[in-house]
């Protein structure tokens, strides 16, 4: 069954989320989840295999984080398609 995490603080709640991951699960970073693509931290490197990251590109845009590969930038309308093709939603905040 996967799932679809959404993230919206960096820090320990990040670090939550990545113990709940499984391989197949998608983890989306919003508001200011962004941050942890600036992180000088290991949290985004010990995501499981298999997992997709997601960085929502309007609050990238609005806290001036540069997306890079790995991490796929998508829009609004990319989330809704996430939340229909996953089994569950699980927001962490």
């Amino acid at each position: 069954m996967s799932t679809l995490h959404t993230v919206n603080k960096p820090g320990q709640v990040m670090e939550l989320c990545i113990r709940a991951l499984a391989s197949g699960d998608t983890v989306l970073l919003i508001e200011d989840a962004v941050y942890e693509l600036l992180s000088s931290t290991q949290r985004l490197k010990s995501i499981p295999g298999g997992c997709l990251v997601c960085v929502m590109d309007i609050d990238a845009k609005a806290r001036g984080v540069e997306i890079t590969a790995p991490f796929e930038t998508i829009s609004y309308e990319r989330f809704v398609s996430l939340c229909v093709d996953h089994e569950k939603v699980l927001s962490w905040f």
